[in-house]
């Protein structure tokens, strides 16, 4: 009978350092997409971002050849230079959401969008 309980035992000693490493990790989560992204929370990096935010909807205008009006941003992330942020944009008479990521050249503060699509 010991002989069966050992393997158990490992097992579970094994899931029980995997839950708590992974509890570990998660503890200080800012829901950031991935390491090294940090959420914006301060006044200043926000109003900050909300020019970067309207910057990517006018530049996305000009590539795209689309009207869109920006309405509000409600989620934002910074990663050295780089910036993820989560819009509402209105489209026509439809507020929609999108997702954007901007390059700014710190030195030059010159932006440059990388992406930006519609979102769930």
């Amino acid at each position: 009978m010991k002989t069966l309980a050992a393997p158990f035992l490992l097992l579970a000693i094994i899931s029980a350092a995997a839950l708590q490493a992974n509890a570990a990790i998660h503890a200080g989560s800012t829901d950031a997409p991935t390491p090294g992204w940090t959420r914006i929370r301060t006044v200043e990096d926000y109003n900050y971002a909300l020019r970067v935010a309207r910057f990517a909807v006018a530049a996305h205008n000009k590539e795209a050849g689309e009207k869109l009006e920006f309405v509000r941003m409600y989620r934002g992330y910074v990663d050295g230079q780089y910036y993820q942020l989560f819009i509402q944009a209105k489209d026509k008479l439809v507020n929609r959401k999108y997702e954007t990521v901007i390059f700014e050249n710190v030195p030059s503060k010159v932006l440059e969008l990388v992406f930006f699509r519609r979102s769930a």
